[in-house]
């Protein structure tokens, strides 16, 4: 797959963590069916078995990532050369990758991590995972085809540690997808607590390629969560 194949448009993703009711691969599969029915231009699938169950049912491009916790490390969104591999021997279409500024598995910094990546798969469609403008221009240097803001307000250096709103529910950033549409040359993803449709509509508005949606429709125990929070003072 080459990047100008990737269609404006809504990519939807599909994940569940081992605590999480929706956690089985044949589930994530039919997630990613659904997505494709209703329209979504691609998937973000976490692991080997739900990339592999996804793109049994799917023919839309699958963004696979392998979500790896190190010891001592922050980053986990495949943030080694090995879970790039990984990926990519799932034959998923995409790998998106960690590229903020916090130190990766093995020395890499995040520069060094896109030029090997690139070098090794030259014929990857690499995208970059940041959390603040610095770190997607930078990413944008090293290479990457395309840069998401998957992590702004999940580092250490951007989280709100005040709030004690449910993290999928406080407000995306916008502005970061502004920011980055007007400095950098390759597509930009709005992703990260893009709830619904009308959180997407701005990141449209702001320039995006692309808008990724998870909780908002794959995962039912957060979206039943915020309709009873919201309907609780008329139960009282």
């Amino acid at each position: 797959m080459k990047i100008n194949e990737l269609k404006k448009g809504l990519i939807v993703s599909c994940q569940a963590t081992a605590e999480e009711p929706m956690r089985d691969s044949a589930i994530i599969g039919r997630f990613a069916l659904a997505a494709e029915m209703g329209g979504a231009v691609g998937v973000r699938v976490n692991g080997v078995a739900d990339i592999l169950a996804a793109k049994q049912l799917i023919t839309i491009p699958v963004l696979g990532i392998i979500k790896h916790d190190y010891p001592g490390y922050w980053s986990y969104i495949t943030p080694t050369l090995r879970d790039v591999e990984v990926v990519y021997n799932t034959g998923a279409e995409m790998v998106a990758v960690d590229v903020s500024s916090m130190p990766k598995p093995g020395g890499l910094d995040a520069k060094t991590l896109i030029k090997e990546i690139k070098r090794n798969f030259p014929e990857i469609v690499l995208m970059g995972d940041i959390s603040t403008l610095d770190e997607g221009l930078q990413a944008e240097q090293a290479g990457v085809d395309l840069i998401s803001t998957t992590l702004a307000g999940y580092t250490p250096h951007t989280k709100d540690k005040n709030s004690n709103e449910i993290m999928e529910l406080r407000p995306p950033d916008v502005e970061l997808v502004e920011q980055l549409v007007q400095r950098v040359k390759v597509p930009v993803v709005a992703e990260g607590r893009y709830w619904d449709e009308g959180n997407a509509i701005k990141a449209f508005e702001a320039g995006a390629h692309n808008v990724v949606i998870g909780a908002g429709i794959t995962r039912p125990q957060v979206i039943t969560k915020k309709i009873v929070d919201n309907i609780t003072p008329y139960c009282n």
